[in-house]
């Protein structure tokens, strides 16, 4: 099926669209691009955060603290020699449920602030705009805000919130003039978590909150207390907590709780 979108005889496959926000509440956006192919692949990376023991144990040990942000990459193909025409431009909804009904976003605009880099194309019969409007959408700093872009990512069911890490270009044919024709974009993009999202996560491991805890192997009441208050010598008071009889004999799989600290 060439450059076509895969699904286009079932009735076309939503285009992939990116629309730009002022800032990582994602509440005011801009405008939205949408691209021109699908791309055929594109890929996710997770991390997990470790940080090393020391002081606690012989040997070197780590402990999970963790998740960090996801990333993604695409790959976007822009061409206008329309060798193999894309499908329609059907751009999925942005969907902004999680931000209640009465969040005074105007969702027309969303809608209708858009640009098509196929729209682009073919007016210009060459990709130089529609790669231009592609950087200016996802990596530009606004004159508003001075700084990129918060960008949103949807793609029939799938949602990505997030900024552009980076991009490459590779022009691969040119017309007469010397402008571009065809090219692919590479472009990597981080996810972000705003001021809120984050208060959440740093909330899982403050020592002003009660914390559940299983026993991992090679726990010991010291290492854990040093984990989640940051001073090992708090194991006695846990012990007591917990009701133990010897702080030393931790089973695997046991659960305990560590409650907060006084200031």
């Amino acid at each position: 099926m060439a450059l076509k979108d895969l699904f286009s005889p079932m009735g076309g496959l939503e285009k992939l669209k990116i629309t730009a926000f002022t800032d990582d509440t994602y509440e005011v956006s801009t405008e939205t691009y949408v691209v021109m192919y699908n791309p055929t692949t594109f890929s996710q990376q997770f991390k997990s955060k470790w940080i090393p023991e020391t002081g606690l144990v012989d040997g070197k040990q780590y402990q999970f603290r963790t998740i960090e942000s996801d990333a993604v990459a695409f790959e976007f193909l822009f061409d206008a020699s329309l060798a193999s025409p894309p499908g329609d431009d059907v751009p999925g909804d942005v969907n902004l449920d999680y931000l209640g009904a009465n969040n005074g976003i105007n969702r027309d605009s969303i809608s209708n602030n858009k640009t098509s880099a196929y729209a682009l194309i073919k007016e210009d019969r060459h990709v130089d705009r529609a790669i231009k409007r592609f950087l200016h959408v996802t990596q530009n700093i606004q004159s508003e805000t001075h700084k990129p872009n918060y960008l949103q990512i949807n793609w029939g069911a799938y949602e990505f919130r997030g900024v552009l890490a980076d991009c490459t270009i590779n022009y691969k044919l040119f017309n007469s003039a010397g402008l571009p024709i065809r090219a692919t974009i590479s472009a990597n993009f981080d996810q972000t978590l705003s001021r809120q999202e984050q208060a959440a996560e740093a909330a899982k491991n403050s020592p002003d909150m009660t914390h559940k805890r299983t026993v991992m192997a090679g726990d010991t009441l010291p290492i854990m207390c040093q984990r989640i208050y940051g001073k090992p010598g708090l194991y006695m008071e846990i012990a007591r907590v917990n009701l133990l009889k010897n702080f030393r004999n931790l089973e695997q799989g046991q659960e305990l709780i560590f409650p907060p600290i006084k200031k």
